[in-house]
């Protein structure tokens, strides 16, 4: 055999043996991910992003907190990818370099649409209100942490934060006197929220007089470090291509349902501003996918 062919033989079964490590690590990467049932859509887009990109991963369910356990978890790399919304915290992280976004409305911008949860004997608590003057008698409940905190009392709404609220326990408090109202996504609330949360509160209902409405979306995030560089190239890539050819909004309506039109039409709609952000936080590139009732 002659030296050059022995040389190139070897350099073949060289190549092809790290192609099939690099196979192997490509088919064995494993990231932990957030995994709530009112997320299954934005799992699933982030799925699909992915396989648009070509890269195969093994998602591991991330730990369930608070967004202030959320944001502590992916800035240190405990969690790789979550679906939250844009809160300054997380943006003031994304400017000093300790977190990553793909800024793509995964609710479509429906999650700035706030409908209040009450209770069934308050139903009508509502029903003079017009202005977000007239919201500044009554007291919301939001979570530990959540962004929606400030907006209100930025509006002056009394707001209260509450450490226990995925399973309706906020309605303890309301029958105490302590809340009036708990405002939710108004698509993940009918959805989901209201229905999960009368199983173990049958008492609580939906306010059908007034929406409220604010800028304010969900976005994917991406843990900082060369660790996960590969999965956020892959992300913004594969965001990119579903959109483009139309792949996001098929699989967010296999997954999610719009309001029916009478839900807006009934209901007074109270604009309030957001003090951190507006529309243009979204990228032109992704702002078709908005919802506009």
């Amino acid at each position: 055999m002659h030296w050059s062919s022995f040389l190139r033989r070897a350099w073949h079964a060289l190549a092809a043996g790290l192609c099939l490590l690099a196979a192997q690590a490509v088919s064995a990467a494993t990231f932990v991910v957030q995994n709530e049932p009112h997320l299954v859509h934005a799992q699933a887009l982030v799925r699909a992003a992915l396989d648009a990109a070509g890269m195969q991963a093994t998602f591991v369910d991330a730990p369930q907190g608070n967004e202030r356990r959320n944001l502590f978890q992916i800035s240190h790399g405990q969690t790789h990818i979550d679906m939250m919304p844009a809160t300054p915290a997380r943006l003031r992280l994304v400017r000093q370099g300790q977190l990553r976004m793909i800024p793509v409305p995964l609710d479509r911008g429906l999650l700035g649409w706030r409908i209040n949860l009450l209770l069934e004997a308050q139903r009508d608590k509502l029903a003079k209100v017009r202005t977000a003057a007239d919201l500044k008698h009554f007291s919301m409940g939001q979570n530990v942490g959540w962004m929606d905190v400030e907006i209100y009392r930025a509006a002056g709404i009394p707001t209260k934060e509450v450490k226990h609220w995925s399973n309706g326990e906020f309605a303890e408090q309301m029958e105490a006197g302590f809340l009036d109202l708990f405002p939710l996504g108004l698509e993940e609330t009918l959805n989901y929220f209201l229905p999960h949360f009368r199983k173990h509160y049958p008492q609580l209902t939906v306010d059908p007089h007034i929406l409220v409405r604010y800028p304010w979306f969900r976005f994917v995030w991406v843990a900082p470090g060369p660790e996960t560089d590969a999965l956020y190239t892959a992300l913004q890539t594969g965001f990119d291509k579903i959109v483009a050819d139309g792949s996001f909004l098929r699989i967010w309506a296999q997954h999610r349902q719009l309001p029916d039109a009478r839900i807006y039409r009934e209901r007074t709609v109270i604009d309030i501003p957001n003090p951190f952000y507006d529309q243009t936080l979204v990228p032109q590139r992704y702002r078709h996918l908005l919802i506009q009732p």
